[in-house]
């Protein structure tokens, strides 16, 4: 696996599928890396408990942010072949891959996804609301 591999720029097209089945393998991922809080969870107690699913959703948020800002990909994209880069094919950085990931609010929380999918087939490059936000597109790797 190499950091930040280099985007095919003209390939953002057509990237849909395979950001939807990158979403899913880094969503089976980040639910492996959350089963030992959600086992110790309901032994812990409320308190505990909460504590516990604030700690997993941070896990989740790092898995996205860091992956993406310091290699240029989850292990989902790498597995599809895929790099998120700022739009003019320079690497992603941490503050942009932040905003994009944060973004999720928009683009998952209240539709499950649709704002995403309807953001993706607006525009141009296939972007999302995170990707408009942070200035990134999602590519095919060279």
């Amino acid at each position: 696996m190499r950091k930040h591999p280099k985007p095919d720029l003209n390939t953002t097209d057509g990237v849909t599928l395979r950001r939807i089945l990158a979403f899913f393998v880094d969503g089976v991922l980040i639910g492996v890396l959350g089963v030992p809080f959600i086992l110790l969870g309901p032994v812990a107690g409320d308190l505990i408990t909460l504590l516990f699913l604030s700690v997993y959703v941070l896990v989740g948020l790092i898995y996205a942010l860091l992956l993406e800002g310091l290699l240029g990909y989850t292990p989902g994209k790498y597995l599809f072949g895929l790099v998120v880069v700022k739009s003019d094919g320079s690497q992603c950085t941490i503050p942009a891959s932040m905003l994009r990931n944060l973004a999720w609010i928009i683009d998952a929380l209240p539709t499950l996804n649709l704002v995403a999918m309807i953001s993706i087939y607006l525009t141009d490059k296939d972007q999302r609301v995170g990707d408009l936000v942070a200035d990134t597109i999602v590519a095919k790797q060279r």
